[in-house]
């Protein structure tokens, strides 16, 4: 896998697109889609600003959620962690039946009030709404 955060060595791309949060905070940017392609067994921690998780992997794979509360500092003082972009993460080489994809929130915080989220079905997919406000994720699809 390539660097998440070494944007020169061209793995994850991130488009960014200007979002209008308030006269108070103003225009700020934010990721329109970043593709992480989780294409090895183990444990990936997901960055923020990732949007598009795709797992091709015959194995165990578990994926490490970035904590989505807000900065203590507001809105106003970092804007851009209060930007709630959905995450998709997909199933696309088939294998989660045989070997699930387990989905583990920040430090914390939930999904879904729940400590863990499982990907079993084949093809499957989920995606998580973040709460910036008290933290976790809700899974919306």
């Amino acid at each position: 896998m390539t660097s998440q955060l070494d944007l020169d060595a061209g793995g994850t791309f991130r488009q960014t697109q200007r979002v209008f949060m308030g006269p108070s905070i103003g225009w700020v940017n934010a990721p329109i889609t970043s593709i992480l392609p989780v294409t090895a067994a183990g444990t990936t921690v997901i960055q923020l600003g990732n949007t598009l998780i795709t797992v091709n992997v015959n194995g165990a794979v578990t994926l490490q959620l970035p904590k989505f509360k807000g900065n203590q500092a507001g809105a106003g003082g970092l804007p851009g962690t209060f930007i709630a972009i959905p995450i998709i993460i997909v199933d696309i080489g088939g294998f989660a039946t045989a070997n699930p994809i387990t989905i583990f929130p920040g430090a914390g915080e939930t999904i879904d009030g729940q400590a863990s989220a499982t990907l079993s079905s084949n093809y499957g997919a989920f995606t998580l709404q973040p709460d910036v406000i008290n933290g976790g994720a809700t899974l919306i699809q």
